[in-house]
């Protein structure tokens, strides 16, 4: 009895951490909690077409608009600018998180707190352009000691 519960627990938590919409699986969807009064929420994931495609749109129940970001380093200054899409390549994962590509929530309805989830849906559109929606929900983690908008170079030492 116990152990059936268990692997119910552990195929719960995985399925909850995949999603899949025919030709496009996302794994490990997250968000990245929120400060007080913080309007803007960073997203999260792993996403793997079968076919060339591209992410297209992102929408969020819990933001008025989500977008499609990408960080850069231009001579020592981050610059983050929003993407028209994002291409998927066949059979090749893209990660999605704190440097580079992210998924941006804008004007929050509420703050994300560790713990919770995001529902999100993406559209990604194929080659021959027809569309497939996915829905999935990012589990919110807790704020990191480095920000998105670091690279993290303050948190080591120099030798």
């Amino acid at each position: 009895m116990m152990n059936r519960k268990i692997l119910t627990l552990v195929a719960s938590l995985f399925l909850a951490a995949q999603a899949y919409a025919g030709e496009v699986t996302v794994s490990d969807p997250w968000a990245r909690a929120t400060a007080p009064g913080q309007e803007v929420g960073l997203v999260g994931m792993e996403i793997t077409s079968q076919k060339e495609a591209r992410l297209i749109a992102v929408s969020s129940e819990a933001s008025k608009t989500a977008e499609i970001h990408t960080m850069t380093m231009d001579n020592g200054v981050m610059q983050m600018r929003q993407l028209d899409d994002l291409l998927l390549p066949a059979k090749q994962t893209v990660t999605l998180g704190m440097s580079g590509n992210h998924l941006m929530l804008i004007n929050l309805k509420r703050g994300l707190k560790a713990g919770d989830t995001v529902p999100l849906t993406l559209t990604v559109q194929f080659a021959d352009k027809s569309k497939e929606k996915i829905k999935l929900k990012a589990l919110v983690r807790p704020i990191s000691p480095v920000s998105p908008m670091s690279s993290g170079h303050d948190n080591h030492k120099h030798h």
